[in-house]
């Protein structure tokens, strides 16, 4: 039975770090959602949230609130399963947080210029470069082989993995048919953001029937 003159035990400083780094990056994640919020702005009459520009603004919104919620659900699997306090991983997170919090800046920049290709080539390179760096603390924590893993819990990272690598090929190709295409076909690559929702819905259906054989 401890006595009152035993001092208290002190946590370990990497798990004090790693504690308070996930508090940060959490406090973060919901300053981006608010402020996709926010980034929304007032029409300028009540007319524009019923016409096809307030809709595509909402539309917009939407997938942004949905693709910072699959990040927070990334990140949280990551720091419950693997990662480890080294330099290259925190610098890999601030990195995440960094390209995260841009999310509702290129979102309004979508907003206010009506999907125009440099607008939505922001709005796609931003994505991209969150879900690949997102893919690559993934995949240092699955490379760790940590012994305390489970098959299950492997295989639940490698599948986060495969989801932020379709999430990093499917801005990549809205970039391709930006940088190609002629003008009016831009509105493919908007396109492809719209459907991203229901496609990750699928794709996270899909990615989840991944045998554990497959492995890396």
């Amino acid at each position: 039975m401890a006595t009152i003159d035993e001092p208290p035990k002190r946590e370990h400083p990497r798990t004090h770090f790693t504690r308070r780094l996930e508090a940060f990056s959490d406090i973060v994640f919901g300053l981006c959602l608010a402020q996709s919020a926010v980034q929304l702005g007032l029409p300028v009459s009540l007319q524009d949230l019923v016409g096809p520009h307030g809709v595509m603004r909402f539309l917009i919104f939407f997938v942004t609130f949905t693709l910072i919620s699959g990040y927070w659900f990334s990140h949280y699997r990551m720091f419950r399963l693997a990662f480890e306090p080294q330099t290259l991983d925190v610098v890999l997170n601030f990195a995440f947080l960094a390209l995260t919090a841009l999310l509702p800046f290129t979102m309004q920049v979508n907003i206010r210029f009506g999907g125009a290709p440099i607008a939505l080539g922001l709005y796609a390179s931003n994505l991209m470069l969150t879900s690949l760096v997102m893919a690559a603390l993934l995949w240092r924590g699955l490379a760790r082989r940590d012994p305390t893993l489970s098959d299950q819990e492997r295989l639940s990272l490698w599948q986060a993995v495969l989801r932020n690598r379709i999430l990093v090929a499917a801005a990549a190709l809205a970039l391709v048919i930006l940088q190609f295409l002629p003008t009016p076909w831009t509105g493919m690559a908007a396109f492809t953001f719209l459907l991203m929702m229901p496609a990750m819905l699928f794709v996270r259906r899909r990615v989840k029937a991944v045998p554990a054989r497959f492995l890396p």
